[in-house]
């Protein structure tokens, strides 16, 4: 608990709590990414699992892709429905006075905060012999919808950051002391 009875309150990336979320493949853990949760527990936050819109749109058995894959009317407006479901209860935590933060995945092109992976020319199934995607700067879709939504209630973005538990020089000391930044 932080003054006056406010709390700590992370929303976190739905893959960050059940690894099995992500694609078929893609799970680096059986379970939950332990870093984040037990640096977020040992801080005394709240955790709040926002929903992965990916699993929700695709189902289970759905391939990976990148963000121009992803970045269609009907995706955005899938997005936009869930995120309405967050900002509502982002709304009620900002309204008590709660220290709020928002952890995403940046590898991803849904939940990526700074980094969502990017290839303007691939269509469709990627079955291709070697990924050439590249990680970009921006928000994943979801990301962007969310903090959208929070802008047309009024609300403040959440202090926030992506894990990079998928990029190629990932480095969980980097990692560890970002998160400790954003926690303060």
């Amino acid at each position: 608990m932080t003054e006056q009875g406010q709390k700590r309150v992370a929303f976190i990336a739905h893959c960050l709590l059940n690894q099995n979320a992500k694609v078929e493949g893609g799970a680096k853990r059986p379970g939950m990414w332990e870093p984040v949760i037990d640096l977020l527990r040992e801080r005394g936050y709240t955790i709040r699992q926002m929903p992965c819109p990916e699993l929700a749109f695709g189902g289970a058995r759905r391939f990976w892709g990148v963000r121009e894959q992803f970045d269609t009317p009907l995706y955005r407006r899938h997005c936009r429905r869930l995120a309405k479901l967050v900002a509502a209860v982002i709304e009620q935590h900002a309204g008590a006075g709660d220290d709020v933060v928002l952890i995403g995945v940046d590898s991803s092109p849904t939940m990526g905060v700074d980094f969502t992976p990017s290839a303007p020319h691939w269509g469709g199934q990627p079955n291709i012999a070697e990924d050439d995607s590249t990680l970009v700067r921006g928000d994943g879709i979801f990301v962007e919808e969310l903090k959208a939504e929070l802008a047309e209630r009024g609300l403040p973005e959440p202090r926030s950051t992506g894990i990079r538990h998928w990029f190629a020089d990932y480095d969980p000391d980097e990692e560890l002391r970002r998160l400790e930044a954003l926690l303060r």
